[in-house]
């Protein structure tokens, strides 16, 4: 049993510790993918533990205490931060390290129920071990009630001691507080940037945006992220650029009008400092 846990353990380090939750077009299907191999590897589990028991009661302590938790929270963590950027408003970093605040404080007021003040908290902060019988084993008869908060997805008591999934957001919480507090770090170090202003119209920027993704002068890097980092350095939303893209072929004049007046205004200059 041991051999089959730790097998999956490693399998999910080594998954976790090669994500990198950078680029935050990338971070969205990223966190999708490992949410779906975190369910499958839980469920894996499930079947293992309720197909095959546990040899000992040491063995269901260590289970519920070191093992899955360690899982579970990843799960949660994960969904988190899915949640949390696929809400993130578009603009300038003042507005993302807002949005990133207030979703750590609604997490942490909704986990307060759970954990916060409260024997187990400080039971397990303190590193104890002498009531691991009554938190991490499962029993028949648990007088646990069940309030309905979204992140034990596991709560199957076949599957859970209840306090395994405790266990679960605190360690969940702890991370994504690291992750938040360094979004919001380096939102707060692109401030200078983020509050460039774009003077011209949203046509004009999606032609330049076109003009450098086509020209392969932003190299391993899709439309759609070039368009992202364009309206979060300048606190605009562009919209459907590709039904921009499709008017501007069919201009009657010049179709790349923007790009005209760069050169244009880039020549004029050159001119003057030539006199």
């Amino acid at each position: 049993m041991c051999t089959f846990f730790n097998k999956i353990l490693n399998e999910v380090k080594q998954k976790d510790q090669s994500i990198k939750l950078q680029s935050n077009e990338a971070i969205v299907d990223t966190t999708k993918e490992m949410i779906s191999f975190l369910y499958e590897k839980l469920e894996s589990m499930k079947r293992y533990v309720l197909s095959s028991n546990f040899n000992s009661l040491d063995d269901e302590i260590h289970f519920f205490k070191k093992i899955k938790p360690n899982i579970h929270s990843l799960l949660i963590f994960y969904k988190h931060v899915y949640n949390i950027e696929i809400t993130r408003p578009i603009g300038n970093g003042k507005k993302s390290v807002i949005h990133y605040t207030d979703y750590l404080e609604k997490v942490s007021k909704s986990n307060k129920r759970y954990y916060r003040n409260n024997s187990f908290y400080q039971y397990i902060k303190s590193g104890r071990t002498d009531k691991d019988e009554l938190y991490f084993l499962r029993h028949k008869d648990s007088d646990v009630i069940y309030t309905g908060n979204q992140s034990f997805t596991f709560i199957d008591f076949q599957f859970t001691t209840f306090y395994d999934s405790v266990l679960s957001l605190i360690i969940a919480e702890q991370r994504l507080t690291s992750y938040i507090e360094s979004k919001n770090e380096s939102y707060t170090n692109d401030q200078s940037i983020a509050n460039l202003n774009w003077s011209n119209s949203k046509s004009s920027m999606i032609e330049l945006i076109y003009a450098l993704h086509i020209s392969k002068s932003i190299p391993q890097s899709n439309i759609r992220k070039i368009a992202s980092v364009f309206e979060q350095v300048f606190d605009i939303k562009l919209g459907d650029i590709h039904h921009t893209y499709h008017r501007m072929k069919y201009r009657t004049d010049s179709r790349t009008l923007f790009l005209d007046q760069l050169k244009h205004a880039l020549e004029s200059h050159l001119g003057q400092n030539d006199q």
